[in-house]
């Protein structure tokens, strides 16, 4: 069996609307590989360091194996006594503080206040992800460290107060932290979504309040550098997704296009046309019934085309058939016969021109 049938097949296997009696005819997976017993995780003082029940008294004893993943493991615990969340703190190795800095368990402002002055990038950002950080040092940081577009534990559990402090600051990296979140008051809302600065845009553009009207009025201010992220925005309307698909300058933009339950059929031929999306155009249920069946024919392509919950089940049926040496049934017809979709794991890839004209599904 060559990869492309074995593609085909994977694709049929994770198909939500394969029949059950074409589900059993299916092959075997194959059986999964062994597992690695050599997995350092395995190691037993690393066991220990890791299980929940492990006393403190051990936990501390543990402090002084020279293996630095125990370390590692103990700074993620749940449990740490202050002398040991201290100890950590000044451990030589960076990832061992920076899970440190970002448990919940430590909320001591003076070891938060040590780690956001750490020279390692990584361990100052991981300071900015704990629940417990100081709304003040948060800031500082968001000046020095580069966040990117995360809700921030701090800031999912700031006051209405703290939100608009955050809101109405001079500084857009402020700002944006506070469009990362859904649960805004509706003053705070409405500010986000004025904001001219793109970074605070891109963040209240996946807002699930916002209706197609405004995200029209977002693409139209802000142009294509913001068309991915209002992809994203579940009330994006098919005709403002087919809109930012003509006019994408980054490609990312397509595959999430592609992604998006409300995009249309001609829409999803444009998106067929980047590399990046076209795995996610094939699996999109509003793919053109004869476009689809022809993609079965391309290689890099079949599995999610296989397991698409649009493919009709006679092709379905002719493809399972084929692979088992059957006679495809010779009296179901979706456009093309059940034998011409048995033939579509053949080695020839077929354009979205060659498809024919679109149909709807």
């Amino acid at each position: 069996m060559d990869e492309h049938v074995r593609a085909v097949l994977r694709g049929l296997a994770a198909n939500p609307a394969l029949p059950g009696h074409l589900h059993a005819r299916l092959p075997a997976p194959p059986a999964a590989l062994p597992h690695d017993d050599t997995d350092c995780h395995d190691q037993p003082d690393v066991r220990q360091a890791a299980d929940s029940t492990t006393p403190v008294d051990e936990v501390i004893a543990l402090m002084e194996h020279g293996h630095a993943l125990v370390r590692w493991v103990i700074a993620g615990r749940p449990d740490l006594p202050r002398v040991v969340q201290e100890r950590l703190a000044a451990d030589p190795i960076p990832g061992v503080r920076a899970d440190l800095a970002a448990n919940p368990a430590v909320v001591a402002e003076s070891i938060l206040r040590e780690l956001a002055d750490d020279e390692s990038a990584d361990v100052r950002r991981s300071v900015a992800h704990n629940p417990s950080v100081p709304l003040d040092l948060l800031t500082r940081l968001a000046e020095s460290i580069r966040i990117g577009p995360t809700l921030l534990p701090r800031v999912m559990g700031a006051t209405d107060g703290e939100l608009r402090l955050l809101a109405a600051s001079p500084s857009a990296r402020f700002r944006m932290l506070v469009a990362q979140r859904t649960a805004l008051p509706a003053d705070v809302f409405e500010l986000l979504v004025e904001d001219d600065d793109i970074r605070v845009a891109k963040g209240i553009a996946q807002h699930p309040a916002l209706s197609a009207d405004r995200l029209r009025a977002l693409a139209s201010r802000h142009g294509p550098s913001l068309f991915r992220r209002i992809a994203t925005n579940p009330h994006c309307s098919p005709e403002l997704l087919h809109h930012m698909a003509r006019n994408a300058t980054a490609r990312r933009t397509y595959r999430a296009i592609a992604e998006h339950p409300n995009t249309r059929a001609e829409t999803l031929l444009l998106c067929l046309e980047d590399d990046d999306a076209r795995r996610s155009a094939a699996e999109h249920p509003n793919l053109p019934t004869d476009v689809l069946v022809g993609l079965l024919q391309d290689p890099s392509l079949a599995e999610p085309a296989a397991a698409n919950p649009s493919l009709p089940v006679e092709v379905m049926e002719g493809l399972i058939a084929a692979h088992a040496g059957e006679q495809p049934p010779a009296s179901r017809h979706v456009r093309t016969s059940s034998a011409t979709a048995a033939r579509a794991v053949g080695p020839t890839p077929i354009s979205v021109a060659e498809a024919g004209p679109v149909q709807s599904p």
